[in-house]
């Protein structure tokens, strides 16, 4: 099987990369802005691709001969219309997947509903609509989820530095909003027995553990590291000042820290049961242990 692979050099796609390398019946492209960025002592196993999703030339040479295409780029952190680019970019790697025949698409974006979720949230859930509005020419599989749990993952790194730095946190009304957390190994898990699935039907795959708060899951966190605290949600804390108040206690930048608090405002919970249906193997883990892992990764340095 030739895969392709975007976003090799995020948390997400490098370790999704080092999942397929081991798969000996794949052959491996990495399609990347800047080939120096990836440093791995299997390169030689792997071609790279140089290029951007919105050079449509550069997508059309890296996809030639490809069975399998992963689309994990999004644009959180630009400072444009990201929105537009994030549009522009699923179109031109939809059209450039057609073109070269590929026969399947692999994407991995947010739980939410558009008519309440933020715009960055939208703008996922777009991604995911443009790069399935084709099931008669190429299939997709739309996996969603909410919270990802991992020592590398943003959302890990608020929780984490908010519940070690701040006994008693004063936190926005949203944070009784509902989520469905999940723990990267089981993202991971899922992106990987995608390229084998054996259905050829466009599917949406909801995937998330147990519901729950994001009140409950930062005392479920603070619980975990043998930590006491207080939260005490107030009505008047806008998203501006809540981003700003991340950015000095924690090591997120504040694009990124802005979408994270403006996403809390709408549930983001599964609505439908075809991980369980499709990948009937998985059993999501529990979040207190996949907040024990994630710290146990950054103890051991596998950040």
């Amino acid at each position: 099987m030739n895969i392709l692979l975007t976003g090799a050099t995020g948390y997400i796609g490098g370790r999704l990369k080092e999942l397929l390398l081991e798969d000996r019946n794949v052959r491996l492209r990495l399609f990347v802005r800047n080939p120096d960025k990836v440093r791995d002592k299997f390169r030689d196993r792997m071609e790279i691709a140089q290029g951007s999703t919105l050079d449509r030339d550069s997508l059309r040479d890296a996809l030639q001969g490809i069975d399998t295409a992963y689309y994990l780029v999004h644009s959180m952190g630009a400072k444009a219309d990201f929105e537009q680019l994030d549009r522009q970019s699923a179109k031109n790697f939809l059209d450039a997947c057609v073109e070269n025949n590929v026969k399947r698409i692999i994407y991995l974006g947010g739980l939410g509903k558009k008519d309440t979720a933020s715009k960055h949230l939208r703008s996922r859930l777009e991604t995911g609509e443009i790069l399935s509005s084709l099931p008669d020419r190429i299939q997709t599989l739309w996996f969603r989820a909410g919270v990802i749990i991992g020592s590398g993952s943003a959302s890990f790194k608020i929780i984490r530095h908010l519940v070690q730095k701040l006994p008693v946190m004063i936190t926005p009304k949203w944070v009784r909003t509902k989520t469905q957390p999940i723990g990267v190994e089981d993202v991971l898990e899922y992106l990987y027995q995608a390229r084998n699935l054996p259905t050829k039907e466009t599917l949406t795959i909801d995937i998330g553990a147990d519901r729950m708060s994001f009140k409950k899951m930062l005392l479920d966190a603070a619980q975990t590291m043998g930590l006491k605290r207080i939260l005490i949600p107030v009505p008047v804390l806008t998203p501006w000042l809540s981003s700003y108040w991340l950015v000095l206690i924690t090591p997120v930048p504040f694009a990124v820290a802005k979408a994270l608090i403006l996403g809390l405002k709408s549930e983001t919970l599964a609505q439908n049961e075809n991980a369980l249906k499709y990948f009937p193997s998985i059993q999501p883990t529990p979040y207190k242990e996949s907040i024990r892992k994630a710290l146990r990764e950054i103890e051991d340095k596998q950040i």
